[in-house]
């Protein structure tokens, strides 16, 4: 129950900010905007591989943007405002603190990635790899913002944290179409399949995020936590 009580209280939090929905406003309207550029044939036209690469970028990357305005607006927020250190004083765990963060995170974050994900299914006509592609980028999204909330809990300087997982996030978007081309012609050059690498790719990044994130709850506590005081600056 008291795990049920910690995810609604989380929700609560999240959906009652104004720039969390906002944000996830808008990378679905970009998510729909990126789906009518495929119906009409403007993306098509280059290529399964090229929509399969392009999809990955956008799938990973609104997931990690949506994930990390949340992360700041609520567990960030939690540090600086002292919220985190009245919920450790009336008994909770920070562990459970950092399990009910993520989980209500990932799970809004995860609709603009969604949107593309269907919407592209539908339109392109992909096939089973695709889906096996999108379920491994959502489990790596998952275990992703769960590191990122360890992190965040012996933080000092929020500003740069946040700062540093936008501006990498969108560097990632951007390199992936500007060298996309040159990306298929590697991958048709050793006979890759694309779907079967990336989910390579990323089952490897889950298995280093999921072994950290682990080790790291493990041996934390609530009084190391509350002895790193954070500034956003």
């Amino acid at each position: 129950m008291k795990d049920k009580a910690l995810n609604k209280a989380t929700r609560y939090l999240i959906f009652r900010d104004k720039e969390v929905i906002v944000n996830t406003g808008l990378l679905i309207f970009i998510s729909f905007a990126y789906l009518l550029g495929l119906y009409k044939f403007l993306l098509r036209a280059r290529g399964e591989d090229f929509i399969i690469l392009m999809t990955y970028a956008f799938v990973l990357g609104f997931g990690i943007l949506g994930s990390n305005t949340i992360l700041v607006n609520l567990s960030l927020r939690d540090k600086i405002s002292g919220r985190l250190e009245f919920l450790l004083g009336t008994g909770l765990d920070v562990k459970e603190i950092i399990k009910a963060y993520s989980i209500e995170n990932w799970r809004l974050s995860s609709l603009p990635s969604f949107v593309i994900f269907f919407g592209t299914y539908l339109i392109c006509n992909l096939g089973k790899s695709f889906v096996a592609l999108y379920l491994s980028c959502i489990i790596l999204h998952y275990f992703l913002i769960l590191t990122l909330n360890v992190m965040a809990m012996y933080r000092k300087n929020f500003k740069f944290f946040k700062n540093i997982v936008f501006f990498t996030t969108n560097l990632m978007i951007y390199l992936f179409c500007l060298f996309s081309k040159k990306i298929i012609f590697i991958f048709e050059r050793q006979n890759l399949d694309v779907n079967t690498f990336l989910i390579g790719i990323n089952i490897f990044a889950t298995i280093v995020l999921t072994a950290y994130s682990f080790y790291q709850l493990k041996k934390m506590d609530n009084e190391s936590v509350m002895e790193v005081k954070a500034e956003w600056s």
